[in-house]
């Protein structure tokens, strides 16, 4: 709660009292707008909220009488082991998002899907339904998606938060048939082997619920 409170958040802003913690990096070759001004890769490491994380960890380990640094450390590399290839999927997918984004890549895909008109926000939560069911993950479907939302909004004079929220929302409607939810799903229940059925069960609820996310887009663009 608090690295998310808007007062822990001003500390890192500039002339705020913990600026000094955030590093910035020079990244040559690339620029944030059509100028010779170099774009600045900002690093907040203390005030991520992984960073929050790791010192809830540390702390727990030094209070609790049945959990040692070793038994973390034994612990860490078997998490590692099982989620490597996640996050470095992640990583590329991150990266793949601020290529598309720097590169206009987004503005122009924007400008295409955006001949769809007014129409658009009916389809907005599919985009990011389709982009759930693809990655497996909200953050990843924000990451590729996201801007070319608010392009799309520019594009069409509706509101870039309602769609953006919207790609969202429908990307959580895909949660329930996403094939890596699933996986994990029917393991943790011991019931592997039986993931076609848990997605024959689950497919209409996703569905039923990205229809009424789609309508309720439509009219809240209206309003």
């Amino acid at each position: 709660m608090i690295w998310s409170a808007p007062f822990f958040k001003k500390l890192f802003l500039p002339n705020g009292a913990l600026s000094s913690l955030v590093f910035k990096f020079n990244l040559p070759g690339t620029v944030s707008e059509v100028t010779h001004k170099p774009l600045v890769l900002t690093l907040n490491i203390i005030g991520q909220t992984g960073t929050a994380i790791l010192l809830t960890i540390i702390i727990t380990i030094l209070m609790s009488k049945k959990v040692n640094f070793k038994d973390a450390g034994r612990l860490f590399g078997v998490t590692f082991k099982e989620l490597w290839l996640p996050v470095l999927t992640i990583c590329f997918i991150l990266a793949i998002s601020k290529i598309t984004t720097y590169g206009g890549l987004s503005a122009a895909m924007g400008q295409g899907i955006a001949k769809a008109g007014n129409v658009f926000p009916v389809l907005s939560p599919i985009l990011g339904w389709i982009g759930v069911f693809m990655t497996g993950s909200v953050v990843n479907n924000n990451s590729l998606f996201a801007p070319i939302q608010a392009s799309v909004a520019q594009q069409i004079g509706t509101s870039g938060s309602l769609l953006v929220s919207a790609n969202t929302v429908g990307g959580v409607a895909a949660k329930l048939i996403s094939p890596q939810s699933i996986a994990i799903a029917t393991a943790a229940v011991k019931q592997v082997g039986k993931e076609s059925e848990l997605l024959k069960m689950t497919l209409k609820y996703s569905v039923c619920l990205l229809i009424f996310i789609c309508i309720w887009t439509f009219i809240l663009s209206l309003l």
